[in-house]
């Protein structure tokens, strides 16, 4: 178990340090925006990660206390609940970041910040995957008490009309390493298609 909550530290430690590059490409945006609607879309984001890099600094030193202290880690444990339960709500913390980083993606299309944030969004990706794996383990392992109210994204819930649904955000990410392509890069990939691949691609299949 012990094992899962330094996974868990090593998946905070890195978001924090997207985080804290991702407003760095938001806050010069924010600083010179051309109208108030601009300026208020790039406030809002950076201002949600701002507090999730709050909550993760408050949520750090809990953590690390468990993984040194094993006696602590029982459902009877009301400090302890509640450091499962703010994982809980980092996991949908992950999904909001990387909602916020497909954004990005569409409004960023130079290559340089193109190449940054889709690194960004791959590590967040698998990590996310990764976060849902642990907390399933830790609900089996502390009697379902990881599950916090508000920690389900609307994509996942299975009381929410389709239509309100994001596919990509509904199903497990690629693979492992796998790339995901960016907005930009998945209209360069249509417009190669032709007949000729199209047939080969059928032939294979």
């Amino acid at each position: 178990m012990a094992v899962e909550f330094i996974d868990l530290r090593a998946i905070f430690l890195r978001t924090k340090k997207g985080i804290h590059e991702f407003m760095g490409i938001l806050q010069p945006r924010i600083e010179n925006a051309k109208d108030d609607h601009e300026r208020l879309y790039y406030h809002h984001i950076f201002e949600e990660e701002e507090q999730r890099l709050d909550r993760l600094n408050a949520l750090l030193p809990t953590l690390d206390y468990y993984i040194d202290n094993e006696d602590g880690r029982n459902s009877t444990n009301f400090q302890f609940v509640r450091l499962l339960q703010d994982i809980s709500l980092e996991k949908f913390g992950l999904h909001n970041f990387l909602e916020h980083l497909d954004l990005a993606l569409f409004s960023f299309i130079d290559p340089e910040h193109q190449d940054k944030l889709t690194k960004m969004r791959n590590i967040t990706a698998d990590d996310y995957q990764t976060i849902k794996v642990i907390l399933n383990s830790l609900n089996e392992n502390f009697d379902g008490v990881a599950n916090a109210a508000g920690s389900i994204p609307t994509d996942e819930k299975e009381d929410v009309d389709a239509s309100l649904k994001i596919d990509k955000y509904t199903s497990v990410t690629p693979k492992q390493g796998e790339a995901i392509q960016s907005p930009k890069e998945k209209i360069k990939t249509t417009k190669r298609l032709t007949v000729g691949s199209l047939k080969e691609t059928k032939e294979v299949m």
